[in-house]
């Protein structure tokens, strides 16, 4: 008896190990599974795609504030148009063959308009482990080889594996190219400015003076609890919405930069500002030029979806009216508003939507069309603005047919 007890013992034992390697092999298949899909994300595109401005003749020039010249073959400042390009809400995450395609067109876009300077307006590098995504588009702005710069959106570094917003803005600003700035500002009573990568770049003209400056700003990711508890009426009030928004010291270091800047020129500057989140005002400005008021008129574009500004008005519009500099106020967020509005002389406008992975890609209007694609903005000698959105589906008919299948 003893003998065969210890047989099926042994049995016991032998089965009981190939049920703890069989368990065993199916935990580490998963776990290998779980890393494979968990590994950071960088996108494949055809580098030949990449045609480089060989007469790009715009040069950085260093000061209070960074700025941008034209020149001719012997170095001299020009009064040439100014041609801004921009993208908004990439949503470069995890999601490849979408962003393959964007970063295809992205190549595209710059290398057959030959911009002087490129504009991401937030959203750009999203999802978890991005860190890589953010080197790769700075490698790759590099060797398109022309002036770029970027505000944050309300999706970078909300991801628990991201990388945090200060860590992705040193990223980018340590490509030679790129005008992003690192530092935190200050007010002039040495306040600290809220925010990451504030900053402003101006234009010159043939003679050295400003055509025009632009303003950049960090518009954040969500309201604080204190802040939500703050203003709270006034959220309930309006469109219940707690996306962040400028904040006060950003305001103060505005209009400082604006009266300095003025002074030193003598005259009043005009400037665009590009921010991620838009106003309220958008919203009013719509609602007013769909009623045909006279302070309203609709340059181009449609309402798709809800403007999704804060739900607290942080009261910067009426300062750039006071101050009478800002021309325009560029933003991105709503993926699927497409309109620009001159609205008490201010343009209010969206950037294009850019991203092949960010949500309601189809529009509402043309189900087989895709609205992705930039936003141009044309500075004259002046100082004029114009501005004029793009379309991929358009440029590249080509190429729709198999994108749209992404989407099936």
């Amino acid at each position: 008896m003893k003998n065969i007890e210890s047989k099926d013992k042994k049995k016991k034992k032998g089965k009981l190990s190939k049920t703890v390697i069989i368990s065993i092999i199916i935990v580490l298949a998963v776990t290998i599974g779980m890393l494979i899909a968990f590994l950071p994300v960088t996108y494949k595109f055809d580098h030949s795609l990449i045609i480089k401005n060989e007469e790009y003749n715009v040069v950085k020039v260093q000061g209070e504030y960074t700025a941008l010249a034209k020149t001719d073959a012997s170095g001299n400042y020009l009064d040439d148009d100014f041609k801004i390009i921009g993208f908004t809400d990439f949503h470069l995450d995890t999601y490849k063959e979408n962003g393959n395609v964007t970063i295809q067109m992205l190549i595209r876009n710059i290398s057959s308009q030959k911009p002087d300077l490129v504009v991401f307006v937030g959203d750009n590098i999203t999802s978890a482990l991005n860190g890589r995504r953010a080197k790769q588009l700075g490698e790759l702005m590099e060797e398109l080889g022309v002036y770029w710069t970027l505000v944050l959106g309300n999706h970078e570094g909300d991801n628990i594996g991201s990388i945090s917003r200060q860590k992705m803005m040193e990223i980018f600003a340590s490509y030679p190219h790129c005008l992003a700035e690192e530092d935190i500002k200050t007010t002039k009573s040495g306040e600290e400015v809220w925010g990451v990568g504030n900053h402003v770049i101006n234009l010159l003209n043939s003679d050295g003076s400003i055509r025009q400056s632009l303003y950049f700003f960090d518009s954040g990711s969500d309201m604080s609890s204190d802040d939500i508890e703050k203003y709270k009426e006034e959220i309930e009030s309006t469109n219940n919405r707690k996306d962040d928004y400028i904040k006060e010291s950003q305001i103060q270091w505005y209009t400082e930069a604006v009266e300095d800047i003025n002074a030193k020129e003598g005259h009043t500057v005009k400037s665009v500002v590009f921010n991620h989140i838009p106003l309220q005002e958008f919203n009013t400005a719509y609602n007013e030029a769909s009623e045909g008021k006279s302070d309203a008129e609709l340059l181009f574009g449609s309402k798709l979806e809800g403007v999704c500004a804060s739900g607290h008005n942080n009261g910067f519009f009426d300062v750039m009216l006071e101050y009478g500099s800002t021309q325009a106020f560029i933003s991105g967020h709503d993926h699927m508003n497409d309109f620009a509005i001159k609205y008490k002389g201010i343009i209010l406008a969206y950037n294009q939507n850019s991203g092949y992975s960010s949500y309601n890609v189809v529009t509402k209007k043309k189900a087989d069309t895709l609205i992705q694609g930039f936003s141009e903005y044309m500075i004259d000698k002046d100082g004029g603005l114009t501005v004029k959105p793009y379309h991929n589906a358009e440029l590249y008919p080509d190429l729709q047919e198999e994108i749209l299948e992404l989407y099936k």
